[in-house]
């Protein structure tokens, strides 16, 4: 009998850069709901009034979308950027820990905000306040910071003196020129993915958190 060839399933794997990364951003959330209880008196409460006033009056606002939008590229394109410079440096691993792990605590921060105003309704006003640009952003970014640390152990054999892809004749000038235009369907792809994720927050979140804020109970 002739033996049935395994499936291939590496491919299904998360790698292993995405897991550290989704581990710091719970540390991230986490440290950022324990440090919003404990110093919910002296951080929180001069915001209260504030918060409150502003979300009252989201409803009656007049906001533009395009506003939005542009900051919202703005913001995940600066992102996109520095994730991309730092995986060029020796400081890669330790930038994007930091990324996830300063991600999740902003994120944590203001899960505790909510909670600690609204009680356990406050989770689903947190999940109100990233849903639905979330579901695009999460996997873009593990791609990106995925695709990253590829690109950084490859710039590694760049500038070495290791030969990069059997290609010893190439320079280190030539191999960097030749990993930079490799990039270029990848930059692409995700401008567009973030563009996507942007225009949802704008067109999507936005009228998703004034529709809530107009049936609270």
């Amino acid at each position: 009998m002739k033996s049935v060839p395994k499936k291939n399933t590496a491919h299904k794997k998360l790698p292993v850069v995405c897991k550290i990364t989704l581990f710091f951003a719970v540390i991230g959330i986490i440290a950022g709901c324990v440090t919003g209880h404990l110093l919910k008196e002296n951080l929180y409460s001069p915001l209260i009034t504030i918060y409150n006033e502003t979300i009252n009056n989201i409803p009656g606002l007049d906001i533009d979308k395009s506003d939005i939008f542009l900051l919202a590229v703005k913001r995940n394109v600066k992102l996109f950027i520095f994730l991309y410079l730092f995986s060029l440096t020796n400081l890669w691993t330790y930038y994007y820990c930091a990324f996830s792990l300063y991600t999740g605590f902003t994120n944590g921060l203001l899960l505790a905000f909510n909670i600690i105003l609204h009680g356990i309704p406050g989770i689903v006003r947190f999940l109100c306040y990233l849903c639905p640009q979330v579901l695009v952003f999460i996997p873009v970014y593990l791609a990106i910071i995925a695709h990253c640390d590829k690109l950084h152990n490859e710039f590694i054999l760049c500038v070495s003196d290791y030969p990069y892809e059997n290609t010893y004749s190439y320079s280190p000038k030539q191999k960097k020129g030749k990993l930079a235009l490799q990039q270029f369907p990848f930059i692409v792809l995700c401008l567009v993915l973030i563009a996507a994720g942007s225009f949802i927050e704008a067109h999507l979140n936005l009228p998703l958190v004034i529709w809530y804020m107009g049936h609270l109970v």
